[in-house]
């Protein structure tokens, strides 16, 4: 059995039980400052332009200032050499940005496959084999701390945190492999959320109410509050905040007559303490809770017809046995961060420890019911996967690096991450009208895990800055994974099994890049960089069976020429660049004895273009757009007894073509300390081909969807009231497909979609 991903487990399930039944049972740059001052001055030089100044301040006729940490240092984006998106805390809070489907098409080259609230695989280049795909090829850290699983074991792909903005100074997207800096999982790049650091100088708070209507849906609420308090002044700081959110839902079960079954309750907070004894040492602490829950999101999506794509039981309905769809996740983590600056080198020590608790009881009376209910003579037989998930993460990391103003400029680094990973899956029988138990022989049970990876690496860069104009950066990463994985299993339909296996390996990644400034606002760039994913046992593969125990690592390389410039004394900005990634020994499944598991074969390439522009023709008015296209595909054919794919075959779920288009106007209203302003953002998803199948059969095609914005508000001394509308049109794009059974067309669909038309408003004060 597969634990990568609920939906992928239910069809290997589904496949062994078929056969199961057949036969008997058993079978960087110099500007800037560096990332290691204390988070405090970071913070207060992150954004020029943010919340306050936006919204208080005479508008400036200039580009605000954007300083990243993209390298693990602090530095203008401009001077950076690679593609690096900002979002900011202005523009995440007016646009009420609640997750990755609310600006990911901001993003160039960022695509999403989403099956709702909670469950998202982010893409970056097209580098994604589709929503089958078991590991994460894009990292996600909060500040310096990685987050989420490193292996297939916990649904790390998938199960990734859609952080609640409300706290956040910005947003970070890496574009391309960040393999020697961050490490694994960064295929296609890594987006960083930025947290809002202490401030040790003056106490502030915040509090905020917002509520939203879903067209054919129901209503929903949030509520917020953050505070920031100087306990000693100058030297030590806590911030604290707090939100809920009730997220309204619009799916109607036509089972049991629910609606909004697709309705979540999100809830979390984030503690910070800063203590700067002096202006060369800092130590961060924090601490961060994210829940949800909802108890019908595990059944997402809408039934569809596989051949129109049209709802099988009309809009927006679906189909699901009575006493299913529980869906809760619990984020926990924890850091601890220490910078000492010696004046020679600045030392960074970063400590995280992180939980995730998954549970999910998800129908699958569309695979079993047509199987099971004959052999056992039920009429109305339903039937379920009860699957919780615990996953703890301990990392540490610790970086010496050199000033940036150095001609030869260095850094050092060692990390070390431990990953124990609990996987339960159990199958269960019920009346499906009334959800009441029915007495069965155990039907299937399994229990993956402990697995338990280690990792240990040690990485270093060299910048040789030859003139004040080029710069050339080298670097490498050496890392010694070592994974042991032990599965138990019984049941009527899977039988007994009991086993242990190990893996290793020792992937080298690898930078190569020099850059030139033409003057202090264009620079061209060449990026030569690799990254990896690791490889391990094999899940849900009994010894004997003839199949590989363990997989391999896959291996991305990108090539990349990029331009970033500043015009117009500074009103306009764009930045532009071309690049290929050669994707080899990518991880894809295989078939043998009833079982699906990992194995490493074929390529993949993606090549494109992604450009990104903003202006500010006028004091207050500010305008953006980035299109970006790419062509991901099949380099060979895929292994035989797998996924059906050949070669040139397009990359599941990504776009040809994307774009976006955006604007945000910020004016007086006559006196008294009355502003406003105005803005939206206009977006388009191209088309693109769903997963590969496992027969060879036609893959379906989605259709390109756009999706249109808008937002107004007032500002009145601290107080902000805003209107605002996502999705005007009420555009139906698809954002991710899988079938309801294991005949890849003969059976419906769930389709899940972008989110109905939603108008809301929200108000907050400030203290």
């Amino acid at each position: 059995m597969e634990h990568c991903c609920p939906r992928y487990i239910r069809r290997r399930i589904g496949l062994a039980v078929a056969l199961a039944l057949a036969s008997p049972p058993g079978v960087a740059a110099q500007a800037g400052d560096e990332a290691g001052k204390p988070p405090a001055q970071d913070g207060a030089a992150a954004f020029a332009g943010g919340r306050a100044q936006d919204a208080r301040q005479p508008p400036s006729t200039r580009l605000g200032t954007v300083i990243v940490t993209a390298n693990k240092r602090s530095e203008r984006s401009q001077d950076v050499p690679m593609a690096v998106s900002v979002l900011d805390d202005t523009r995440l809070e007016r646009q009420n940005a609640l997750g990755f489907a609310d600006y990911a098409a901001q993003v160039p080259g960022l695509n999403i496959i989403s099956s709702g609230a909670g469950w998202t695989q982010l893409v970056l280049r097209g580098v994604t084999s589709g929503s089958r795909q078991p590991n994460a090829t894009v990292g996600t850290y909060i500040d310096d701390m990685p987050f989420g699983s490193s292996t297939v074991y916990a649904a790390g792909s998938v199960l990734t945190p859609d952080i609640d903005p409300g706290d956040l100074q910005r947003i970070e997207v890496l574009r391309g492999p960040q393999g020697t800096l961050y490490g694994s999982n960064t295929l296609g790049g890594l987006l960083k959320f930025v947290t809002t650091p202490p401030d040790t100088t003056q106490a502030s708070a915040r509090a905020g109410f917002s509520t939203s209507h879903v067209d054919g849906g129901g209503s929903g609420y949030g509520a917020r509050a953050s505070a920031n308090l100087p306990l000693v002044a100058d030297t030590l700081g806590l911030r604290v905040s707090v939100y809920h959110r009730d997220d309204p839902g619009y799916i109607r079960n036509v089972v049991t007559g629910r609606s909004e079954i697709d309705e979540a309750k999100v809830s979390g907070g984030r503690a910070q303490l800063l203590w700067t004894p002096d202006d060369k040492v800092s130590v961060r602490f924090s601490a961060l809770a994210q829940n949800l829950g909802s108890d019908g999101l595990a059944n997402q999506g809408i039934d569809v017809d596989p051949a129109t794509l049209r709802p099988v039981q009309g809009w927006p309905n679906q189909a699901r046995a009575a006493g299913t769809g529980m869906f809760k996740i619990k984020y926990r983590l924890y850091g601890l961060t220490v910078n000492a600056d010696f004046g020679w080198a600045r030392l960074v020590s970063t400590t995280s420890y992180g939980t995730l608790r998954f549970n999910e009881n998800t129908d699958i009376t569309s695979v079993y019911g047509p199987v099971l209910n004959p052999l056992f003579g039920l009429d109305d037989g339903g039937y379920s996967e009860l699957q919780p998930i615990a996953l703890n993460k301990a990392t540490q990391e610790l970086r010496l690096q050199s000033p940036a103003d150095r001609t030869w400029e260095w850094r050092a680094g060692a990390f070390f991450t431990r990953e124990h990973t609990t996987d339960d899956q159990d199958i269960l029988g019920f009346d499906a009208r009334t959800g009441a138990p029915i007495a069965l022989p155990t039907l299937g049970s399994v229990s993956v895990g402990p697995a338990v990876f280690r990792e240990w690496a040690g990485y270093g860069d060299l910048t040789w800055h030859a003139t004040p104009r080029l710069g050339i950066l080298v670097g490498a990463r050496y890392s010694s994974d070592s994974t042991s994985y032990t599965q138990t299993s019984s049941g009527l339909l899977i039988g007994d099994a009991h086993f242990t296996t190990r893996g290793s390996d020792h992937p080298v990644t690898y930078l190569f890049n020099p850059s030139y400034k033409f003057g202090d606002d264009l620079m061209a760039y060449l990026r030569v960089a690799s990254g990896f994913r690791p490889g391990g046992p094999n899940v849900g593969v009994p010894p004997g069976l003839g199949a590989p125990l363990t997989f391999g690592p896959d291996k991305l390389v990108n090539y990349e020429l990029g331009l970033k410039s500043l015009l117009l004394d500074r009103r306009m900005s764009v930045e532009a660049d071309v690049f290929y990634i050669d994707w080899s020994k990518v991880q894809l499944t295989a078939t043998a004895g009833g079982f699906s598991f990992l194995g490493n074969g074929g390529r993949a390439t993606s090549r494109g273009a992604e450009l990104s522009w903003s202006y500010r023709p006028l004091a207050g008015l500010t305008l953006w757009a980035n299109a970006t296209y790419t062509n991901a595909r099949l380099a060979a054919d895929t292994p035989a007894g797998g996924i059906y794919g050949l070669k040139g075959d397009p990359l599941p779920y990504v776009p040809k073509w994307s774009a976006n288009l955006g604007a945000d106007y910020n004016f007086p209203l006559g006196g008294g300390g009355w502003s406003g302003f105005v803005g939206g953002n206009l977006s388009y998803v191209g088309a693109r081909a769903s997963d590969f199948n496992s027969t060879p059969a036609p893959r379906m095609h989605l259709s390109g969807y756009n999706n249109l914005d808008l937002h107004a508000g007032v500002n009145y001394a601290n107080w902000t009231v805003e209107v605002y509308a996502k999705n005007l049109a009420d555009r139906r794009g698809i954002t991710a497909m899988w079938p309801e059974t294991l005949g890849e067309t003969s059976g419906p669909y769930q389709a899940s979609y972008q989110a109905p038309r939603t108008i809301g408003m929200s108000a907050s004060v400030e203290f």
